[in-house]
Protein backbone atom coordinates (compact mmCIF):
# COMPACT_ATOMS: atom_id res chain seq x y z
CA UNK A 1 0.00 0.00 0.00
CA UNK A 2 1.39 3.40 -0.99
CA UNK A 3 2.34 6.04 1.55
CA UNK A 4 -0.50 8.32 0.52
CA UNK A 5 -3.16 5.73 1.28
CA UNK A 6 -1.56 4.86 4.63
CA UNK A 7 -1.76 8.55 5.52
CA UNK A 8 -5.38 8.69 4.35
CA UNK A 9 -6.40 5.70 6.47
CA UNK A 10 -4.59 7.12 9.49
CA UNK A 11 -6.50 10.36 9.03
CA UNK A 12 -9.79 8.46 8.95
CA UNK A 13 -8.92 6.61 12.16
CA UNK A 14 -7.97 9.82 13.96
CA UNK A 15 -11.12 11.60 12.80
CA UNK A 16 -13.46 8.89 14.09
CA UNK A 17 -11.44 8.53 17.32
CA UNK A 18 -11.71 12.26 17.94
CA UNK A 19 -15.50 12.07 17.72
CA UNK A 20 -15.57 9.30 20.33
CA UNK A 21 -13.12 10.98 22.70
CA UNK A 22 -15.19 14.15 22.81
CA UNK A 23 -18.54 12.46 23.38
CA UNK A 24 -20.58 13.70 26.30
CA UNK A 25 -23.51 11.51 27.24
CA UNK A 26 -26.01 13.93 28.73
CA UNK A 27 -29.80 13.74 28.57
CA UNK A 28 -30.40 17.37 29.46
CA UNK A 29 -29.16 20.57 27.90
CA UNK A 30 -25.78 21.17 29.57
CA UNK A 31 -25.09 24.59 28.04
CA UNK A 32 -26.84 27.73 26.85
CA UNK A 33 -27.92 28.18 23.22
CA UNK A 34 -28.60 31.61 21.78
CA UNK A 35 -32.25 32.59 21.37
CA UNK A 36 -31.46 33.46 17.75
CA UNK A 37 -31.32 29.71 17.14
CA UNK A 38 -34.79 29.10 18.56
CA UNK A 39 -37.34 28.12 15.92
CA UNK A 40 -40.27 30.43 15.42
CA UNK A 41 -43.54 29.44 17.06
CA UNK A 42 -45.07 28.58 13.68
CA UNK A 43 -42.14 26.34 12.71
CA UNK A 44 -42.07 24.72 16.13
CA UNK A 45 -45.79 23.94 16.06
CA UNK A 46 -45.40 22.02 12.79
CA UNK A 47 -42.12 20.31 13.54
CA UNK A 48 -42.46 16.52 13.58
CA UNK A 49 -41.25 14.34 16.44
CA UNK A 50 -38.98 11.31 16.17
CA UNK A 51 -37.83 9.63 12.97
CA UNK A 52 -39.33 10.32 9.58
CA UNK A 53 -38.28 9.89 5.97
CA UNK A 54 -38.53 12.29 3.06
CA UNK A 55 -37.78 10.61 -0.22
CA UNK A 56 -38.97 10.64 -3.76
CA UNK A 57 -37.94 9.75 -7.26
CA UNK A 58 -35.62 12.49 -8.41
CA UNK A 59 -36.50 14.18 -11.67
CA UNK A 60 -33.91 16.86 -12.27
CA UNK A 61 -32.88 18.98 -15.20
CA UNK A 62 -29.53 20.54 -15.95
CA UNK A 63 -28.69 22.36 -19.19
CA UNK A 64 -25.55 20.25 -19.69
CA UNK A 65 -26.54 16.85 -18.30
CA UNK A 66 -30.13 16.98 -19.56
CA UNK A 67 -32.98 15.21 -17.78
CA UNK A 68 -31.86 13.21 -14.78
CA UNK A 69 -33.66 10.50 -12.86
CA UNK A 70 -32.82 8.87 -9.58
CA UNK A 71 -33.75 8.65 -5.94
CA UNK A 72 -33.17 11.09 -3.09
CA UNK A 73 -33.95 10.00 0.43
CA UNK A 74 -33.34 11.68 3.77
CA UNK A 75 -33.84 10.08 7.16
CA UNK A 76 -34.42 12.58 9.95
CA UNK A 77 -34.58 12.18 13.69
CA UNK A 78 -35.99 15.27 15.39
CA UNK A 79 -36.14 13.76 18.85
CA UNK A 80 -39.07 14.23 21.20
CA UNK A 81 -40.81 17.53 21.80
CA UNK A 82 -39.60 17.55 25.40
CA UNK A 83 -35.98 17.18 24.23
CA UNK A 84 -34.28 20.45 25.28
CA UNK A 85 -32.65 20.65 21.83
CA UNK A 86 -35.97 20.27 19.97
CA UNK A 87 -36.60 24.00 19.67
CA UNK A 88 -33.01 24.92 18.77
CA UNK A 89 -31.98 22.69 15.89
CA UNK A 90 -33.72 21.62 12.66
CA UNK A 91 -32.99 17.96 13.49
CA UNK A 92 -30.92 15.82 15.83
CA UNK A 93 -29.73 13.50 13.05
CA UNK A 94 -29.97 13.50 9.27
CA UNK A 95 -28.83 10.76 6.91
CA UNK A 96 -28.94 11.24 3.16
CA UNK A 97 -28.78 8.84 0.24
CA UNK A 98 -28.79 10.00 -3.37
CA UNK A 99 -28.43 8.04 -6.62
CA UNK A 100 -28.78 9.81 -9.94
CA UNK A 101 -28.29 9.23 -13.68
CA UNK A 102 -28.71 11.75 -16.51
CA UNK A 103 -29.70 11.32 -20.13
CA UNK A 104 -26.32 12.67 -21.33
CA UNK A 105 -24.33 10.04 -19.46
CA UNK A 106 -23.56 11.32 -15.97
CA UNK A 107 -24.09 8.99 -13.01
CA UNK A 108 -23.61 10.01 -9.39
CA UNK A 109 -24.19 8.74 -5.87
CA UNK A 110 -23.83 10.33 -2.45
CA UNK A 111 -24.06 9.23 1.17
CA UNK A 112 -24.15 11.79 3.95
CA UNK A 113 -24.60 12.09 7.70
CA UNK A 114 -25.13 15.19 9.82
CA UNK A 115 -25.43 15.03 13.63
CA UNK A 116 -25.67 18.41 15.43
CA UNK A 117 -24.92 18.37 19.16
CA UNK A 118 -23.66 14.79 18.89
CA UNK A 119 -24.11 12.90 22.17
CA UNK A 120 -25.71 16.07 23.59
CA UNK A 121 -22.38 17.89 23.38
CA UNK A 122 -21.26 21.10 21.69
CA UNK A 123 -19.76 19.03 18.87
CA UNK A 124 -21.28 18.39 15.46
CA UNK A 125 -20.20 15.57 13.17
CA UNK A 126 -20.75 15.49 9.41
CA UNK A 127 -19.50 13.16 6.72
CA UNK A 128 -20.05 12.87 2.99
CA UNK A 129 -18.97 10.24 0.49
CA UNK A 130 -19.64 10.86 -3.18
CA UNK A 131 -18.98 9.20 -6.51
CA UNK A 132 -19.47 10.65 -9.99
CA UNK A 133 -18.77 9.51 -13.54
CA UNK A 134 -19.35 12.40 -15.90
CA UNK A 135 -18.67 12.59 -19.67
CA UNK A 136 -19.75 16.23 -19.80
CA UNK A 137 -17.41 18.14 -17.52
CA UNK A 138 -17.03 21.68 -18.89
CA UNK A 139 -13.79 23.61 -19.24
CA UNK A 140 -13.93 27.00 -20.99
CA UNK A 141 -10.41 28.16 -20.14
CA UNK A 142 -8.98 30.30 -17.38
CA UNK A 143 -8.30 33.94 -16.77
CA UNK A 144 -9.80 37.35 -17.24
CA UNK A 145 -9.44 37.07 -21.03
CA UNK A 146 -12.18 34.42 -21.03
CA UNK A 147 -14.62 36.73 -19.24
CA UNK A 148 -15.42 38.29 -22.62
CA UNK A 149 -18.50 37.16 -24.60
CA UNK A 150 -18.04 34.26 -27.00
CA UNK A 151 -17.78 36.59 -30.01
CA UNK A 152 -15.09 38.77 -28.39
CA UNK A 153 -12.99 36.31 -26.38
CA UNK A 154 -10.29 33.79 -27.44
CA UNK A 155 -13.16 31.45 -28.43
CA UNK A 156 -13.57 33.47 -31.66
CA UNK A 157 -17.25 32.69 -32.08
CA UNK A 158 -19.47 34.94 -34.20
CA UNK A 159 -22.33 35.11 -31.67
CA UNK A 160 -22.37 36.02 -27.97
CA UNK A 161 -25.08 33.39 -27.29
CA UNK A 162 -23.92 30.02 -26.06
CA UNK A 163 -26.38 27.99 -28.15
CA UNK A 164 -25.31 29.66 -31.40
CA UNK A 165 -21.64 29.41 -30.49
CA UNK A 166 -21.97 25.69 -29.68
CA UNK A 167 -23.74 25.13 -32.99
CA UNK A 168 -20.86 26.81 -34.83
CA UNK A 169 -18.35 24.46 -33.20
CA UNK A 170 -20.01 21.45 -34.82
CA UNK A 171 -18.97 22.46 -38.35
CA UNK A 172 -15.82 20.73 -39.58
CA UNK A 173 -12.65 22.72 -40.27
CA UNK A 174 -9.15 22.02 -41.56
CA UNK A 175 -6.59 20.91 -38.99
CA UNK A 176 -4.69 23.68 -37.24
CA UNK A 177 -1.55 22.46 -35.41
CA UNK A 178 -1.37 23.98 -31.93
CA UNK A 179 2.26 23.09 -31.19
CA UNK A 180 2.07 19.74 -29.41
CA UNK A 181 5.13 18.93 -27.27
CA UNK A 182 7.44 16.19 -28.47
CA UNK A 183 5.78 12.78 -28.37
CA UNK A 184 2.24 14.19 -28.25
CA UNK A 185 -0.23 14.19 -31.13
CA UNK A 186 -1.12 17.37 -32.99
CA UNK A 187 -3.76 18.21 -35.60
CA UNK A 188 -2.97 17.43 -39.24
CA UNK A 189 -3.54 20.34 -41.68
CA UNK A 190 -4.61 17.79 -44.32
CA UNK A 191 -7.48 16.43 -42.21
CA UNK A 192 -10.83 17.85 -41.11
CA UNK A 193 -11.93 18.21 -37.47
CA UNK A 194 -14.96 19.27 -35.46
CA UNK A 195 -14.79 21.32 -32.26
CA UNK A 196 -18.12 20.03 -30.91
CA UNK A 197 -16.27 18.77 -27.79
CA UNK A 198 -13.86 21.71 -27.51
CA UNK A 199 -15.00 22.54 -23.96
CA UNK A 200 -15.78 19.02 -22.72
CA UNK A 201 -13.84 16.34 -20.88
CA UNK A 202 -14.64 13.14 -18.98
CA UNK A 203 -13.92 12.44 -15.34
CA UNK A 204 -14.45 9.91 -12.58
CA UNK A 205 -14.41 11.12 -8.98
CA UNK A 206 -14.36 9.59 -5.51
CA UNK A 207 -14.52 11.99 -2.56
CA UNK A 208 -14.78 11.69 1.22
CA UNK A 209 -15.09 14.54 3.73
CA UNK A 210 -15.06 14.08 7.51
CA UNK A 211 -16.08 17.18 9.46
CA UNK A 212 -15.89 17.99 13.17
CA UNK A 213 -17.41 21.23 14.39
CA UNK A 214 -17.70 22.82 17.83
CA UNK A 215 -19.90 25.68 18.98
CA UNK A 216 -18.96 28.65 21.14
CA UNK A 217 -20.76 31.80 22.32
CA UNK A 218 -24.03 29.94 22.96
CA UNK A 219 -23.92 28.40 19.50
CA UNK A 220 -23.45 31.61 17.50
CA UNK A 221 -19.78 30.85 16.82
CA UNK A 222 -18.68 27.59 15.20
CA UNK A 223 -15.15 26.34 14.56
CA UNK A 224 -14.60 23.31 12.38
CA UNK A 225 -11.91 21.11 10.88
CA UNK A 226 -12.20 18.82 7.88
CA UNK A 227 -10.14 15.99 6.49
CA UNK A 228 -10.91 15.55 2.81
CA UNK A 229 -9.88 13.01 0.20
CA UNK A 230 -10.60 13.44 -3.51
CA UNK A 231 -9.37 11.16 -6.29
CA UNK A 232 -10.09 12.16 -9.87
CA UNK A 233 -9.22 10.70 -13.26
CA UNK A 234 -9.69 12.85 -16.38
CA UNK A 235 -9.88 11.84 -20.05
CA UNK A 236 -10.11 14.21 -22.98
CA UNK A 237 -11.99 13.95 -26.29
CA UNK A 238 -9.00 14.77 -28.52
CA UNK A 239 -9.13 12.83 -31.82
CA UNK A 240 -12.15 10.74 -30.83
CA UNK A 241 -14.87 10.09 -33.41
CA UNK A 242 -17.92 12.35 -33.07
CA UNK A 243 -21.30 11.39 -34.49
CA UNK A 244 -22.87 14.85 -34.18
CA UNK A 245 -20.52 16.94 -36.33
CA UNK A 246 -21.68 18.88 -39.39
CA UNK A 247 -20.26 19.39 -42.88
CA UNK A 248 -20.01 22.71 -44.71
CA UNK A 249 -23.52 22.22 -46.13
CA UNK A 250 -25.07 21.68 -42.71
CA UNK A 251 -25.48 17.90 -42.97
CA UNK A 252 -24.83 15.82 -39.85
CA UNK A 253 -21.78 13.58 -40.26
CA UNK A 254 -19.14 11.68 -38.33
CA UNK A 255 -15.88 13.54 -37.79
CA UNK A 256 -12.72 13.52 -35.69
CA UNK A 257 -12.69 15.70 -32.62
CA UNK A 258 -10.15 18.49 -32.67
CA UNK A 259 -7.83 19.24 -29.77
CA UNK A 260 -9.88 20.34 -26.77
CA UNK A 261 -9.40 23.58 -24.85
CA UNK A 262 -7.92 21.87 -21.79
CA UNK A 263 -5.40 19.98 -23.94
CA UNK A 264 -4.41 23.22 -25.67
CA UNK A 265 -3.71 24.76 -22.26
CA UNK A 266 -1.83 21.63 -21.14
CA UNK A 267 0.29 21.57 -24.31
CA UNK A 268 1.25 25.23 -23.84
CA UNK A 269 2.35 24.49 -20.29
CA UNK A 270 4.31 21.37 -21.26
CA UNK A 271 6.30 23.18 -23.96
CA UNK A 272 7.08 26.02 -21.51
CA UNK A 273 5.26 28.63 -23.55
CA UNK A 274 5.93 31.97 -21.77
CA UNK A 275 2.30 32.95 -22.44
CA UNK A 276 0.90 29.75 -20.92
CA UNK A 277 -1.67 30.59 -18.25
CA UNK A 278 -1.14 27.21 -16.59
CA UNK A 279 2.62 27.70 -16.47
CA UNK A 280 2.44 31.25 -15.10
CA UNK A 281 -0.18 30.35 -12.47
CA UNK A 282 1.26 26.96 -11.43
CA UNK A 283 -1.74 24.99 -12.74
CA UNK A 284 -1.47 21.19 -13.18
CA UNK A 285 -3.52 17.97 -12.89
CA UNK A 286 -4.42 17.46 -16.57
CA UNK A 287 -4.90 13.72 -16.01
CA UNK A 288 -6.27 14.05 -12.46
CA UNK A 289 -4.70 12.92 -9.20
CA UNK A 290 -5.22 12.51 -5.46
CA UNK A 291 -5.87 15.51 -3.25
CA UNK A 292 -5.58 14.97 0.50
CA UNK A 293 -6.68 18.21 2.07
CA UNK A 294 -7.05 19.73 5.49
CA UNK A 295 -9.77 22.37 5.70
CA UNK A 296 -10.77 24.61 8.55
CA UNK A 297 -13.32 27.34 9.11
CA UNK A 298 -14.76 29.86 11.53
CA UNK A 299 -18.46 30.72 11.27
CA UNK A 300 -20.49 33.37 13.07
CA UNK A 301 -24.10 32.32 12.56
CA UNK A 302 -27.29 33.83 13.98
CA UNK A 303 -29.67 32.31 11.40
CA UNK A 304 -32.89 31.03 12.91
CA UNK A 305 -33.28 27.86 10.78
CA UNK A 306 -30.27 26.54 8.90
CA UNK A 307 -31.95 24.71 5.95
CA UNK A 308 -34.26 27.65 5.17
CA UNK A 309 -33.44 30.84 7.13
CA UNK A 310 -36.01 33.56 7.69
CA UNK A 311 -33.78 35.94 9.63
CA UNK A 312 -30.21 36.23 10.83
CA UNK A 313 -26.64 36.67 9.67
CA UNK A 314 -23.83 34.33 8.68
CA UNK A 315 -20.18 35.39 8.41
CA UNK A 316 -17.48 32.86 7.63
CA UNK A 317 -13.84 32.35 6.84
CA UNK A 318 -12.68 29.06 5.37
CA UNK A 319 -9.32 27.75 4.24
CA UNK A 320 -8.09 24.58 2.57
CA UNK A 321 -4.51 23.38 2.27
CA UNK A 322 -2.84 20.38 0.69
CA UNK A 323 0.76 19.30 0.18
CA UNK A 324 2.79 16.30 -0.97
CA UNK A 325 3.96 15.85 2.62
CA UNK A 326 0.47 14.56 3.59
CA UNK A 327 0.16 12.26 0.57
CA UNK A 328 -1.37 14.67 -1.93
CA UNK A 329 -0.27 15.09 -5.55
CA UNK A 330 -0.66 18.87 -5.22
CA UNK A 331 0.43 21.78 -3.07
CA UNK A 332 -1.75 24.87 -2.67
CA UNK A 333 -3.91 26.87 -0.27
CA UNK A 334 -7.31 28.51 -0.74
CA UNK A 335 -8.98 31.19 1.36
CA UNK A 336 -12.64 32.17 1.26
CA UNK A 337 -14.75 34.76 3.06
CA UNK A 338 -18.52 34.88 2.79
CA UNK A 339 -21.39 36.90 4.23
CA UNK A 340 -25.06 35.96 4.15
CA UNK A 341 -27.92 38.06 5.48
CA UNK A 342 -31.62 37.29 5.89
CA UNK A 343 -33.97 40.23 6.49
CA UNK A 344 -37.60 39.51 7.44
CA UNK A 345 -39.98 41.65 5.37
CA UNK A 346 -43.43 40.58 6.52
CA UNK A 347 -45.58 37.74 7.81
CA UNK A 348 -49.07 37.39 6.43
CA UNK A 349 -52.20 35.20 6.33
CA UNK A 350 -53.76 32.92 8.90
CA UNK A 351 -50.97 30.36 8.29
CA UNK A 352 -48.27 32.92 9.12
CA UNK A 353 -46.64 32.81 5.70
CA UNK A 354 -43.29 34.59 5.59
CA UNK A 355 -41.35 36.81 3.22
CA UNK A 356 -37.63 37.48 3.56
CA UNK A 357 -34.84 39.13 1.61
CA UNK A 358 -31.78 36.87 1.33
CA UNK A 359 -28.37 38.17 0.21
CA UNK A 360 -24.94 36.59 -0.21
CA UNK A 361 -21.48 37.94 -1.11
CA UNK A 362 -18.29 35.87 -1.28
CA UNK A 363 -14.64 36.30 -2.18
CA UNK A 364 -12.00 33.61 -2.69
CA UNK A 365 -8.33 33.34 -3.65
CA UNK A 366 -6.07 30.33 -4.30
CA UNK A 367 -2.26 30.21 -4.46
CA UNK A 368 0.48 27.60 -4.41
CA UNK A 369 3.25 25.78 -6.28
CA UNK A 370 1.15 22.96 -7.75
CA UNK A 371 -2.51 23.97 -8.08
CA UNK A 372 -4.98 21.31 -9.21
CA UNK A 373 -6.91 22.88 -12.12
CA UNK A 374 -10.13 21.48 -10.63
CA UNK A 375 -9.65 23.70 -7.59
CA UNK A 376 -9.79 26.79 -9.77
CA UNK A 377 -13.46 25.92 -10.34
CA UNK A 378 -14.38 24.52 -6.92
CA UNK A 379 -14.40 26.47 -3.69
CA UNK A 380 -15.02 24.98 -0.26
CA UNK A 381 -17.33 26.86 2.06
CA UNK A 382 -17.13 26.21 5.79
CA UNK A 383 -20.92 26.48 6.07
CA UNK A 384 -22.05 24.99 2.74
CA UNK A 385 -19.37 22.58 1.59
CA UNK A 386 -18.42 22.49 -2.08
CA UNK A 387 -19.55 25.33 -4.36
CA UNK A 388 -18.90 24.90 -8.09
CA UNK A 389 -17.66 28.14 -9.69
CA UNK A 390 -18.42 30.27 -11.63
CA UNK A 391 -21.80 29.66 -13.29
CA UNK A 392 -24.45 26.97 -12.95
CA UNK A 393 -26.88 26.09 -10.18
CA UNK A 394 -24.57 27.17 -7.32
CA UNK A 395 -24.07 30.78 -8.47
CA UNK A 396 -24.37 33.02 -11.56
CA UNK A 397 -27.22 30.79 -12.72
CA UNK A 398 -27.61 32.44 -16.14
CA UNK A 399 -24.22 31.14 -17.32
CA UNK A 400 -23.00 27.61 -18.02
CA UNK A 401 -21.40 25.79 -15.14
CA UNK A 402 -17.66 26.55 -14.75
CA UNK A 403 -18.01 29.28 -17.37
CA UNK A 404 -15.43 31.57 -15.70
CA UNK A 405 -12.34 30.60 -13.76
CA UNK A 406 -9.20 32.23 -12.33
CA UNK A 407 -7.27 32.23 -9.05
CA UNK A 408 -9.40 35.07 -7.60
CA UNK A 409 -13.22 35.07 -7.41
CA UNK A 410 -15.96 37.42 -6.33
CA UNK A 411 -19.66 36.55 -6.54
CA UNK A 412 -22.98 37.25 -4.90
CA UNK A 413 -26.75 36.78 -5.07
CA UNK A 414 -29.96 38.46 -3.95
CA UNK A 415 -33.25 36.54 -3.50
CA UNK A 416 -36.71 37.66 -2.41
CA UNK A 417 -38.26 34.53 -0.87
CA UNK A 418 -42.01 34.84 -0.37
CA UNK A 419 -44.22 31.99 0.79
CA UNK A 420 -47.67 31.97 -0.82
CA UNK A 421 -49.14 28.54 -0.01
CA UNK A 422 -49.13 26.26 3.03
CA UNK A 423 -50.97 22.94 3.22
CA UNK A 424 -50.84 19.32 4.39
CA UNK A 425 -50.94 16.40 1.96
CA UNK A 426 -50.41 12.68 2.69
CA UNK A 427 -49.66 13.59 6.30
CA UNK A 428 -46.78 15.79 5.13
CA UNK A 429 -46.42 19.57 5.51
CA UNK A 430 -45.79 21.63 2.36
CA UNK A 431 -45.02 25.31 1.74
CA UNK A 432 -44.60 26.92 -1.70
CA UNK A 433 -42.51 30.07 -2.23
CA UNK A 434 -41.90 32.40 -5.17
CA UNK A 435 -38.31 33.63 -5.46
CA UNK A 436 -37.23 36.35 -7.91
CA UNK A 437 -33.43 36.57 -7.86
CA UNK A 438 -30.32 38.23 -9.27
CA UNK A 439 -26.71 36.99 -9.38
CA UNK A 440 -23.37 38.66 -10.09
CA UNK A 441 -19.79 37.45 -10.33
CA UNK A 442 -16.41 37.75 -11.95
CA UNK A 443 -12.83 36.47 -11.75
CA UNK A 444 -9.40 38.12 -11.64
CA UNK A 445 -5.95 36.80 -12.47
CA UNK A 446 -4.43 38.24 -9.29
CA UNK A 447 -5.37 40.24 -6.20
CA UNK A 448 -3.93 43.45 -7.63
CA UNK A 449 -6.56 43.38 -10.41
CA UNK A 450 -9.57 43.25 -8.09
CA UNK A 451 -12.11 46.01 -8.75
CA UNK A 452 -15.80 46.73 -9.18
CA UNK A 453 -15.93 46.72 -12.98
CA UNK A 454 -16.51 43.90 -15.39
CA UNK A 455 -18.95 41.80 -13.39
CA UNK A 456 -21.33 39.44 -15.19
CA UNK A 457 -24.98 39.50 -14.16
CA UNK A 458 -28.17 37.52 -14.53
CA UNK A 459 -31.74 37.69 -13.27
CA UNK A 460 -34.35 35.04 -12.89
CA UNK A 461 -37.41 33.59 -11.22
CA UNK A 462 -37.57 30.61 -8.89
CA UNK A 463 -40.01 28.40 -7.04
CA UNK A 464 -39.33 26.63 -3.75
CA UNK A 465 -41.20 23.61 -2.44
CA UNK A 466 -40.60 23.18 1.30
CA UNK A 467 -41.25 19.62 2.44
CA UNK A 468 -41.53 19.14 6.21
CA UNK A 469 -39.46 22.34 6.58
CA UNK A 470 -35.97 20.79 6.18
CA UNK A 471 -36.22 19.44 2.61
CA UNK A 472 -36.22 22.16 -0.07
CA UNK A 473 -36.91 21.48 -3.76
CA UNK A 474 -35.57 24.36 -5.86
CA UNK A 475 -36.68 25.31 -9.37
CA UNK A 476 -34.85 28.24 -11.00
CA UNK A 477 -35.02 29.87 -14.42
CA UNK A 478 -32.18 32.33 -15.10
CA UNK A 479 -31.53 34.72 -17.99
CA UNK A 480 -28.15 36.28 -18.87
CA UNK A 481 -26.57 38.09 -21.79
CA UNK A 482 -25.42 34.78 -23.30
CA UNK A 483 -27.78 32.06 -22.07
CA UNK A 484 -31.12 30.89 -20.66
CA UNK A 485 -31.03 28.09 -18.08
CA UNK A 486 -33.46 26.05 -15.97
CA UNK A 487 -32.50 24.03 -12.90
CA UNK A 488 -34.38 21.56 -10.73
CA UNK A 489 -32.23 20.73 -7.70
CA UNK A 490 -32.46 20.19 -3.95
CA UNK A 491 -31.69 22.72 -1.23
CA UNK A 492 -31.54 26.49 -1.09
CA UNK A 493 -28.58 27.94 -2.98
CA UNK A 494 -27.53 29.59 0.30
Amino acid sequence: MSKRYVVALLGLFLAFSFVEINAQLNDTLPFAISESKRLSDSRLAKKKEGFYVTGLPRFAYDPIQGIGVGVDAEIFNNGKRDDPFFAYTPYRQRYKVSVWAAENGKIAAKLGADIPYIFNSKWRFRSTFSFADNPNKLYFGMGEAFMAPFDESPFNGSSPFYGDYLDELRTIRPGNPVGAPEGMRDEDPNEMYSDRRLHYLQYRKYALDLVLERTFLDGDLRVLGVLGFTHLVYNQYDFETLDDARDMDGNEIEATSGITQITRDHYASERNDPDSYWRRRNIMGYEGGLSVKFKAGVIYDTRDFEPDPYKGLLLEYGMGATDQIIGSDFSYMRHMVQAQGFLPLFTWGTNQLQSTLAARAAFSVIHGQDIFFREIFDVWSASQGRIGLLGGEDNLRGYKKFRFGAPVYGFGSLEWRTQFANFSLFDQDWIISAVPFADAGRVWDELGNVGLRGFRYNGGMGLRIHWNQSTIIRLDYAVSAEDRQFFLVFGQMF
